[in-house]
């Protein structure tokens, strides 16, 4: 089901806090984490793509008529805004246990953010489908843990490697039966909580898929060994807009209330503020 983004964005609350999984006492609300440099310096990494490469991208943006970030991020609808916050926040709030670093401090590029497939400035488009993410630029630390905790297959090894925003959670390998997304051959995924995060990547940065074109819009050219495709599973049949409305979301896949996305991602993970923009604008 859709909802006017409008609407989101002057309700995101704590409305369903008692129907789906809260942060645990000490645990700091996933945005509020998220410093304004760390953002500004990933967008600033995408501005740098797409003027590299100017041209109309299947979200609207062109390089070509990009000056700035202020204007990167204005033309982008409130669903990619959103998809980006949400997704900014989750990559702060999980933790490398080797030094504390957090994910976000090993991402190092962004290629590709969308919205909901179809989405407008007042209508955030499609639930699912292939939009509602990221596409990044990892370093070499935070692959080489992402296939720990995936080899691991939920072990001990895989809760003492990457640790999710709440503390009774953790990234592992993934239990999707479609598998990972082509052409990336390794998914991970968080053990708990809901929205559910899930990546994408090459197994191998040696291998012929991570040395060949990505082959995805907008990407087609692309060669990058060490990128990582992220979005957040917000129900059951893994739809992914932060601004839709869910009924299936939680565990066992029951019936509840309807609510946003991002109230979802604000009951377990903390409060995501969608009036965010890049400092300066």
């Amino acid at each position: 089901m859709r909802i006017a983004a409008i609407a989101i964005l002057a309700g995101c609350g704590g409305s369903g806090a008692s129907t789906v999984d809260t942060p645990s006492q000490g645990d700091a609300p996933a945005d509020q984490a998220v410093s304004l440099t760390t953002r500004d310096r990933l967008l600033g990494t995408y501005l740098d793509w797409l003027k590299a490469h100017p041209g109309p991208t299947t979200n609207g943006l062109d390089g070509a008529t990009l000056t700035g970030v202020c204007g990167l991020w204005s033309k982008l609808v409130p669903s990619a805004q959103a998809v980006f916050l949400t997704l900014t926040a989750r990559l702060e709030g999980s933790r490398l246990v080797r030094d504390d670093s957090t994910m976000l401090d090993h991402v190092t590029k962004l290629y590709w953010l969308t919205g909901g497939g179809g989405a407008t400035m007042t209508d955030p488009g499609m639930c699912g489908g292939s939009g509602n993410r990221m596409i990044l630029q990892v370093d070499a630390t935070l692959h080489g843990d992402l296939h720990t905790v995936n080899s691991s297959q939920g072990g001990p090894a895989a809760a003492r490697t990457i640790g999710d925003v709440i503390t009774t959670s953790f990234w592992r390998d993934s239990h999707d039966l479609g598998g990972a997304h082509a052409p990336f051959d390794e998914s991970d995924e968080t053990e708990a909580g809901a929205p559910r995060g899930q990546v994408q990547y090459f197994a191998d940065p040696a291998s012929a898929a991570a040395t060949s074109a990505l082959g995805r819009p907008d990407l087609m050219t692309l060669v990058d060994p060490y990128l990582l495709e992220i979005d957040q599973d917000y129900d059951c049949t893994h739809n992914s807009n932060p601004l839709c409305s869910y009924t299936l979301y939680g565990p066992l896949c029951a019936p509840k209330p309807s609510l946003p996305g991002v109230e979802i991602f604000a009951a377990t993970y903390g409060a995501v503020d969608l009036t965010w923009k890049p400092s300066g604008c």
